[in-house]
């Protein structure tokens, strides 16, 4: 009998135990959901502080030159008729030379030793290709080493100061940028580089590189591609397509149409996942081939991800002077991503053996002379 009792006893205990594991468990993700829900609202989203600045007063202006009526963020009672710049600076980026494009997007005047290194590879390994350099800083330094040393040995850089309202208006991103608080949002600056690639691109044509990928051979044979981080992800941080191609008109549109402020890679390399995804009709990377993706390419990590982003301290080790310590990759490999968001603050020794005072040394040689001893 005692037995019997205690058994019922204890199957009781389990089952109250249960029920509170799953009380429990229940609670947990509604308040998970509720959370989530909140920190991903634009009520949350606008108590956040501007991590850009945006001038929004031409977002109050109205629509098709009138002097009444809503402005271009739909609100009524617009202001002033809207204007729509010529942008005459802006002209020499025409649409038929062979072209490439870097945007520095933190409103500096001049670029660091490393940014500096890489619009000198490009420029330096491929001779024919214009380079523009497209910066948000109002008034460039160019007397600053690096900008002096790149336009004085590099007729082929060319400096750019852009306006931001400017560039945006009359485009698919212009509701975007001026009637949206994506400002505020975490990842602002990032998303900012990421729509401007994409406008750059939609406007021009072109090549895209991050102001983090140093160049080791000419880029010019490959065109119309976009580069595999790995074999679940396309990357942003290369791009080429040609002028108007269907691919970077939809890159825009979607950006417009589906921006997330609060997820880091969907406005950027998820997108361009994504938008290729549809475009070769099939869902995995390595069925991308260019029959299926209707001539673009998708090349394979190696070219431009050498080192993958889980070991980009390999870049900055200390190596000796064996021929397992030099940088032997193959012509397969055009550039190196160096993923300047993770290592940034470490240290290139211009007396050292590490990969990156090598890839250095031989392809930004005149931004490498003029560095410090350590930057």
């Amino acid at each position: 009998m005692d037995l019997k009792f205690s058994n019922n006893r204890s199957r009781k205990c389990r089952s109250v135990t249960r029920r509170r594991f799953y009380y429990g468990m229940f609670s947990f993700l509604v308040l998970f959901l509720i959370v989530y829900n909140y920190l991903t609202s634009e009520i949350f989203l606008h108590q956040m502080d501007p991590r850009v600045n945006v001038r929004a007063g031409r977002s109050r202006c109205c629509l098709a030159g009138n002097t009444s009526g809503s402005d271009m963020c739909g609100r009524p009672d617009c202001l002033w008729p809207c204007p729509y710049p010529a942008l005459q600076e802006h002209k020499h980026l025409n649409v038929t030379q062979d072209k490439a494009f870097f945007h520095e997007t933190s409103g500096a005047t001049f670029l660091n030793f490393r940014q500096a290194c890489v619009v000198e590879s490009l420029a330096f390994h491929n001779p024919n290709l214009t380079v523009h350099l497209l910066m948000t800083g109002k008034h460039l330094d160019l007397n600053s080493v690096t900008m002096k040393t790149l336009r004085l040995n590099y007729p082929n850089v060319q400096i750019t100061s852009i306006n931001l309202g400017d560039y945006m208006v009359a485009t698919p991103l212009e509701r975007w940028y001026f009637c949206t608080e994506w400002n505020r949002g975490w990842y602002a600056v990032a998303h900012l580089s990421d729509a401007l690639r994409f406008l750059t691109l939609s406007k021009y044509g072109g090549y895209y590189f991050d102001l983090d990928v140093i160049q080791l051979r000419p880029v010019t044979p490959y065109r119309n591609f976009v580069v595999a981080e790995d074999g679940d992800k396309l990357g942003s941080s290369v791009i080429h397509v040609d002028h108007q191609h269907p691919i970077i008109r939809t890159a825009v549109e979607t950006f417009a149409a589906d921006y997330k402020w609060y997820v880091w890679s969907h406005n950027g390399p998820d997108l361009v996942t994504r938008i290729l995804q549809n475009w070769c009709q099939v869902y995995y990377i390595s069925w991308m081939t260019p029959e299926r993706c209707q001539g673009f390419r998708i090349l394979a990590p190696k070219s431009f991800y050498p080192v993958h982003y889980h070991r980009w301290r390999d870049y900055f080790y200390k190596r000796g002077d064996k021929p397992v310590d030099k940088v032997n990759w193959d012509e397969s490999v055009v550039g190196a991503h160096v993923w300047n968001s993770m290592s940034s603050h470490w240290l290139v020794n211009k007396n050292s053996n590490q990969y990156y005072a090598q890839m250095a040394r031989s392809s930004c040689p005149l931004i490498f002379e003029v560095a410090p001893e350590e930057f």
